[in-house]
């Protein structure tokens, strides 16, 4: 009944159905992945018709011109049970798909002859590479490089004809750019022009391998690929890869320049920790792992494991296999599952290292098996809220590969390995970090001792009994019972004298103000009484003195909430500043009344509120001759007195070095919280070594009572330290407490009473202290999640590792495994050549067609691992090939070469390509003896030091921060940069053309050549420009037009009057050159 409900019609009208376009595809997308050679439900395959005609368990499926008897066809119109492709394992045919079928088997269902694939293990990238015999060409040379040797032959049977050599200059800038990512200097180009010797190019070729820019060259290059980023998040809240990534992007150069084998710097990468437990330069490698942490999700953390470790290492898309069977290549759901069980147990932790304590200012990210016992379980369809928890699974690797070299074995590890807080240099470090904090504290409280002594004597009551030997000079005094025309003159304001008071009653945004005529003495004390009564926003009143024009000095109190502080500032002429070290922040009451009392001598102004000392602060700038101002900004105020006189020689002043001088009751409170402090710092020492003693224990020949001992020593000390803590917190309470007022004051006297509760409970612990004390930390495990505890992040870590990750590194880079040689040395080539052997460098699988270099590869491959992975070899075997020395021009090239191979498919000349973003900016700035060259270190973030000098590599890379010129060309993409995009977009050309890094690197070119050849003439500038940057000389052509072009610039230069015309043109000249398609093209 449903077939004939939901039976489709043939295509009206159709011509004949095209099998391999328009059938083939269907049953490859969505019937291949149980029916072919990779997996064979119920028996049945569907490669061929003649696979179909045979059938399965239920017989043919295939009944050519009879659709309706077709199994096929009945089967992908079913439902439900009966429905092909079952639900689980994709979506159905459209019934578009589905007609197309019906057509073309009732057309006769018919096929090109096709051959029956073959197992997916044929395949030949899942062999093992063999090194064939190197082809003997018909120069009989037994010396040929042997790259040259395979393509030869291959040219020969296809009758291709390279191109003639590369120029001396070309060959030596690019290889060059190729190898150290900067170009060559003049004179490195004139001797290598000049040298004659059979191997000046293999001299080059080592001292360029020799070059500490060589391990930063590709370094980049790897970095693309191991898909290296720098942390980000939100805000400070680290969400993916880890802080002090860098540390991996370092070993990563330090190894390739000291030409580490490629198999030992995988192992390293997947299990250093396991492998060399305690060695940082080693550990420093497990970044790989550790920069694919993701703090919001486990699974998604694992998934880009998996995903980009096959990728990276064994150009296989694991990740396709995740749902259910991969589609085209003979990897299972299980495959990937058990290749998840490698990996489930890691996690990352931030490691102290020598010289550092604080693990947010430097530490080594690293992993390490943090859960031993981590089960792994299939996702069903990939769901990971639906495990399937009826099998557990154990680690493994793709069952199509047969070579039984992965065997697991447990780690012991050693103490300082799963314990890092016993290594020597902890405690040695952490008592450093200690003794600077006693130093600090001791000088502290000297500090406030000496404060309060100075306080104390210069209080009111001292002042009082000194007997002045000179009498004050009075200037200025009202009680503001009357208008007083001959001392004040009229200023902005609503003024009034009403009930023995003078008032300002105008508020709002501006100032209101009586003036003085006369200017005041220079050296002065003033006294003022006032009561703020209302105001907007800012209610300040206050003196201004040494006003002239818009200078001043201002001293004010202002009832701002929140924020209410006694201020002195100051206004140059243009603006006024307020400097945090002249502010004593206080609450100020509206209709309370204040006394402010001022004194000034020179630059040092003393103020005192209420008799309380308040602020003594040093001007920056010089006094002069000024009028005094009564004052309110934004402020209603009530004046009941003023009192001005000039200060005596011998009265004194507090000091302004600390400008922010307390009250005398402060600065007692201050000087006990100095000495609390210093006695935490001391306690903090000694239970810091307290701790390291017992945490040694365990590790030593101790009896379990010497240990107990040990513990109970530490616990006490802990707890005397925690008594301290205690005390220290109420004191700086207390202090706190000292310098508020009003419902502020309330808050503080809950948290008073609460620090005295807290002191109690310390001082009884102290008599009960137990065996429990923080261990010695010298290590912090990454967030498993947003809500995990910062507790749990210092647990202690598991004293065995699984040794999974062990024997998947050992099994990656066995020389049986058929995919990880083959795989290093396609991108090595991709790099050297411009284009790779194998076109997918991430997918190697069934779909990846035998490259038409094969036997070249594997040779490589092979080779490549009898020289101990040594990539240096590497290098030097193609960059000394003659393929590699070719030119890149076609002109002259042989026509019928071009016709036949346009794509260069079997390297009949170079492949010209871009430079990548970093090489670009790099050869700026080294052209013009600017770049850098220190190595190494954190990352310079792109945007608080955008115009650092270093090499690009060590600006942060991440999804948040690039720097802005890089981001314009071909940079690397964070989540995946297997091979670098070649883009040629409008924007590159405005970068280089109107960035300021290359305009200011056009004139420190200019300025080169100017200085190394001076008094030259345009000709030989324009020919040393060229050598300079573009490194070959110019054509009779190119020298013409560059002359014209800086003639004309001149003669418009000197029309607008420019001072310096020539060598402005030849700024202009140089700039054009930098924006020259040569210059971003390796050729």
């Amino acid at each position: 009944m449903l077939w004939g409900v939901f039976s489709p019609q043939c295509l009206t009208g159709a011509e004949n159905v095209d099998y391999l376009k328009e059938i083939k595809p269907i049953f490859a997308e969505k019937c291949y992945a149980c029916h072919s050679a990779l997996k064979q439900e119920a028996e049945l395959r569907l490669e061929t018709r003649e696979l179909m005609l045979n059938g399965g368990d239920s017989g043919a499926v295939l009944h050519p011109s009879k659709p309706d008897q077709s199994l096929l066809l009945q089967r992908i119109m079913a439902q439900e049970d009966e429905q092909m492709p079952p639900p689980e394992e994709g979506s159905r045919l459209s019934a578009h798909e589905i007609a197309l079928i019906k057509t073309w088997i009732a057309q006769g269902a018919k096929t090109p002859q096709e051959e029956i694939p073959g197992s997916p293990k044929d395949h030949w990238s899942f062999q093992p590479p063999v090194k064939t015999k190197v082809p003997q060409t018909h120069s009989g040379n037994n010396s040929q490089n042997p790259i040259d040797a395979f393509l030869e032959q291959q040219r020969k049977q296809k009758k291709l004809i390279t191109v003639a050599p590369a120029g001396k200059r070309v060959l030596l800038r690019r290889v060059y750019l190729d190898l150290i990512g900067l170009p060559p200097t003049e004179d490195e180009i004139q001797n290598f022009v000049n040298d004659s010797c059979y191997d000046a190019y293999e001299k080059v070729v080592q001292k360029l391998l020799a070059s500490p820019q060589y391990g930063e060259r590709w370094g980049r290059h790897w970095m693309d690929i191991w898909r290296y980023t720098d942390w980000y998040g939100l805000g400070k809240q680290l969400r993916y890869s880890q802080k002090h990534i860098w540390h991996w992007r370092d070993w990563i150069i330090e190894s390739l320049n000291h030409d580490s084998s490629y198999a030992e710097m995988v192992q390293d990468m997947l299990a250093a920790d396991e492998l060399k437990p305690t060695d940082h330069q080693a550990l420093r490698a497990t970044g790989f792992l550790a920069r694919h942490y993701y703090l919001f999700n486990r699974t998604t953390w694992l998934d880009s494991t998996l995903e980009h470790t096959s990728k990276a290492f064994l150009g296989l898309t694991m990740n396709c296999a995740k749902c259910h069977d991969h589609k085209y290549d003979p990897l299972t759901n299980l495959d990937y599952y058990q290749m998840r069980a490698i990996f489930e147990p890691y996690q990352v932790r931030l490691d102290a290292l020598p010289g550092e304590t604080d693990l947010e200012k430097n530490g080594l990210p690293r992993v390490f098996d943090a859960h031993t016992d981590a089960k792994t379980y299939v996702h069903i369809r990939g769901n990971e809220k639906a495990p399937d928890k009826t099998r557990e699974l154990k680690p493994g690797t793709p069952e199509i590969f047969t070579f039984n070299s992965f065997q697991v074995t447990p780690v012991n590890l050693p103490a300082e390995a799963h314990n890092p807080a016993l290594q020597d240099f902890v405690l040695k470090d952490q008592l450093k970090a200690a003794e600077v904090k006693i130093s600090v504290a001791q000088k502290a409280v000297q500090q406030t001792k000496q404060q309060l002594a100075e306080l104390e004597k210069n209080s009111k009551t001292n002042l009082v009994q000194q007997k002045s030997q000179e009498k004050e000079k009075l200037f200025l005094a009202d009680d503001f019972t009357k208008a007083n025309s001959k001392q004040w003159a009229m200023g902005p304001g609503q003024w009034a004298y009403q009930n023995g008071k003078l008032v300002q009653t105008k508020t709002g945004y501006g100032r209101a103000y009586l003036r003085s005529k006369a200017n005041h003495p220079l050296n002065f004390k003033a006294k003022l009484k006032f009561k703020t009564t209302g105001g907007d926003k800012w209610r300040s009143v206050g003196l201004a003195f040494d006003v002239n024009g818009q200078r001043e000095k201002m001293i004010y109190l202002s009832a701002v909430k929140p924020g209410s502080k006694l201020q002195i500032s100051y206004n140059e002429g243009s603006r006024s500043i307020y400097p945090a070290e002249a502010r004593h922040g206080c609450a100020v009451n509206l209709n309370e009344l204040y006394e402010l009392e001022i004194k000034v001598r020179d630059q040092l102004v003393n103020v005192s509120l209420n008799g309380e000392h308040a602020i003594s602060y040093k001007l920056p700038l010089q006094r002069e001759s000024g009028k005094m101002d009564l004052l309110t900004f934004d402020a209603s105020a009530e004046f009941e007195k003023i009192h001005i006189s000039s200060l005596p020689a011998n009265e004194k002043l507090i000091d302004g070095k600390d400008s922010k001088t307390p009250s005398l009751k402060l600065a007692k409170a201050k000087s006990t919280t100095a000495e609390i402090s210093l006695r935490v710092a001391q306690l903090y020492k000694k239970s810091l070594m307290a701790a390291y003693t017992a945490d040694k224990a365990p590790y030593s020949n101790l009896s379990e009572t010497d240990q107990t001992n040990l513990r109970r020593v530490a616990a006490l000390a802990a707890r005397k330290y925690e008594l301290a803590l205690a005390e220290q917190k109420l004191a700086q309470t207390q202090e706190k407490r000292e310098s508020t007022t009003g419902e502020a004051a309330k808050k503080i006297d809950k948290e008073l009473t609460t620090a005295k509760k807290q002191l109690e409970t310390a001082k009884q612990a102290v008599n009960k202290p137990g065996e429990k004390y923080t261990p010695v930390r010298a290590s912090l495990k990454a967030l498993e999640g947003p809500a995990e505890k910062e507790a749990s992040r210092f647990q202690p870590y598991p004293t065995t590792s699984t040794g999974r990750r062990t024997a998947f590194a050992s099994w990656i880079t066995d020389r049986n495994n058929p995919l990880t040689a083959r795989v290093a040395v396609n991108h090595i080539w991709l790099r050297h050549f411009g284009q790779p052997l194998v076109e997918e460098v991430t997918d190697f699988g069934l779909r990846s067609k035998q490259p038409l270099q094969h036997e070249l590869l594997d040779w490589l491959a092979v080779d490549f691992m009898e020289h101990n992975w040594s990539m240096k070899h590497l290098h030097e075997l193609m960059i000394t090939s003659k393929a590699y020395q070719l030119s890149s021009s076609t002109i002259g090239a042989d026509p019928r070469t071009l016709e036949q191979d346009l794509k260069n498919q079997y390297y009949w000349l170079r492949n010209t390509v871009r430079m990548e973003s970093e090489v670009i900016r790099d050869s700026l700035l080294y052209l013009a003896g600017e770049l850098d060259l220190t190595q190494g270190g954190p990352t310079i973030d792109p945007d608080k030091n955008p115009e650092s000098k270093r090499r690009s590599l060590y600006f942060t890379t991440s999804r948040d921060a690039q720097n802005k010129f890089l981001s314009m060309f071909d940079a690397a993409d964070i989540f995946a940069c297997y091979r670098r995009n070649q883009s040629v977009i409008p924007q590159q050309a405005l970068a280089l053309a109107n960035s300021k890094v290359s305009l200011q690197m056009a004139r420190k070119i200019t300025e080169q050549i100017q200085t190394k050849h001076p008094d030259i003439n345009n000709q030989k500038f324009i020919r040393f420009a060229y050598e300079k940057i573009l490194c070959v000389e110019p054509t009779p052509q190119e020298s013409a037009l560059c002359l014209k072009a800086l003639a004309e610039t001149e003669s418009v230069l000197k029309s607008t009057k420019n001072q310096n015309p020539t060598w402005r043109s030849r700024e202009n000249l140089v700039h054009a050159l930098l924006n020259h398609n040569d210059f971003i093209t390796i050729r």
